[in-house]
């Protein structure tokens, strides 16, 4: 028995419909299957992501203040380290749990590294601290970032025009994404691997007693990959 040509019609569209839908879901397994290759390949393959790891685009970062009349030196200037309940600072400060670790089972590949310096700091301080100090970044004994603090530009914080001093304008680099400090090279944090952020290069800066202090911020930008919950 033949079909009609209005039958005709609604079969073709029928499979037209099929085709359409094997199409998108070949595109979505696709697209997915590059994500998690991107996010495999950032891990340099020793993270198995499928039903063990949730990976997150999001930073891992710490902040040290220091008083007005503070001495700053290698030794109190170490990002990572205090952390957790007993160091009483806020989720605004740090999200790390344990010092210079991340939770079991945890791993961070890192894309850049962000050194954010409060805007409110005295321009003398400022210009002393840029002058003479160096930003380190170790991965257990090896260091893997070592430069003058200019170097690790934040992307963050004030830009624009101020009447506080005779200066025209501040700036902590661009407030853009596109002008922080990234990694040609991305460094991986595997899962209870130590590390740490300091500065080094003086032995130490008094700040001016008339300031107001400096808070600093190191985060880290990168893929969070956590336990599934």
């Amino acid at each position: 028995m033949g079909l009609s040509a209005q039958q005709a019609a609604q079969a073709m569209q029928q499979i037209a419909a099929t085709q359409n839908m094997t199409t998108s879901v070949q595109s979505a397994v696709a697209a997915i299957t590059s994500q998690q290759q991107f996010i495999i390949n950032s891990f340099k393959g020793q993270i198995y992501i499928s039903n063990q790891l949730d990976v997150q685009d999001t930073p891992v970062y710490d902040t040290i203040t220091y008083a007005a009349g503070a001495t700053l030196n290698q030794q109190n200037s170490l990002f990572f380290s205090n952390v957790g309940a007993a160091s009483g600072k806020t989720l605004a400060q740090t999200n790390m749990d344990q010092p210079t670790k991340l939770d079991a089972p945890e791993a961070f590949s890192v894309f850049g590294i962000r050194l954010g310096i409060s805007e409110d700091m005295l321009r003398i301080d400022l210009q002393t601290l840029l002058n003479s100090w160096v930003y380190e970044f170790d991965l257990g004994q090896k260091w893997y970032q070592r430069a003058n603090i200019r170097h690790f530009a934040s992307g963050w914080g004030i830009s624009g025009f101020t009447t506080k001093t005779s200066e025209s304008v501040y700036t902590n680099g661009w407030p853009s994404i596109t002008a922080m400090h990234g990694l040609a090279v991305k460094l991986v944090i595997a899962n209870q691997m130590s590390f740490k952020g300091f500065l080094t290069g003086a032995a130490s800066q008094v700040l001016n007693s008339s300031g107001a202090g400096m808070i600093m911020t190191d985060e880290m930008v990168g893929l969070y990959a956590r336990g599934v919950q």
